[in-house]
């Protein structure tokens, strides 16, 4: 029986150096995006090819060992307008992902770096949702994130969302700042588990400009100062092996297509 497609569909082309098992990590994070994103988004011609809805290429290669640069994650190719990705790249160091495998965190980071591509944290600044980046208290701007983090606070005003003020370029100004949200899955460092896909998380996509599914999040709340804590959250140096995306790379600066690259909406 084939497969149905999702109204967003996340195709994920192998390109080498992974093994099955990771390459069904990559399958099992494209078919969670697919569900927390409700709706199509408009095909574009990319390089002589049609792109319904975000192409993403994956590969694992030798980079510098385990717990050195963890690889490249982000969009490469976006839509002329919404600037919504149309391709991205998704490339690990085969170290990294092989520890990964070992202590059981490759599903959630493969799934938080796919979370890139689409866009989370690394198009933010262009798509105007992020205030004050290097500074001292960077915060997202989009009103349903806004509304999402008051819910978590308990407020009736919609409240600007702490984005990370600490690390290098790939972590800082484009996650959640761990120091406030602790282990939901969009900060910088991975947490203990489970890495919870929060309303906020999900309200921000929308904000960005994507149709989402907000009963698609898990149960999340705020941490505590003493979970935070607990979590070494805090500390001046994660425990081994907790780093996220303190070692990504962005890569190289995506492109946005010009508005003719756009095609017809493809009926499903």
């Amino acid at each position: 029986m084939t497969k149905p497609v999702p109204p967003y569909a996340v195709e994920i082309r192998f390109v080498g150096g992974l093994t099955s098992t990771q390459r069904a990590a990559f399958e099992e994070a494209s078919a969670r995006w697919s569900a927390i994103v409700s709706a199509d988004v408009p095909s574009v011609e990319v390089n002589g090819e049609v792109v319904d809805d975000c192409l993403i290429l994956a590969e694992g290669a030798a980079i510098d060992g385990p717990l050195g640069v963890l690889g490249e994650a982000g969009p490469r190719v976006m839509r002329a307008g919404s600037l919504l990705p149309a391709v991205g790249v998704m490339r690990f160091d085969t170290a990294d992902l092989f520890r990964m495998e070992t202590d059981g965190s490759l599903e959630n980071v493969i799934f938080h770096e796919m979370g890139h591509v689409l866009g989370m944290g690394t198009l933010w600044e262009d798509m105007e949702l992020l205030s004050g980046a290097g500074s001292a208290n960077p915060v997202f701007t989009g009103p349903g994130a806004m509304r999402e983090f008051a819910a978590l606070l308990d407020q009736p005003t919609p409240q600007p969302v702490p984005v990370e003020n600490k690390g290098g370029p790939g972590t800082r100004d484009g996650h959640w700042r761990e120091a406030v949200f602790g282990n939901e899955l969009m900060t910088g460092f991975l947490g203990e588990v489970p890495n919870p896909v929060s309303a906020m998380t999900i309200a921000a996509l929308e904000d960005m400009g994507y149709q989402v599914d907000i009963t698609a999040a898990e149960k999340y709340q705020l941490p505590t100062q003493r979970e935070l804590a607990i979590m070494g959250i805090g500390a001046t140096v994660h425990p081994q092996g907790c780093v996220m995306a303190g070692a990504e790379r962005r890569g190289a600066s995506p492109r946005v297509l010009p508005k003719s690259a756009e095609r017809a909406r493809r009926s499903r």
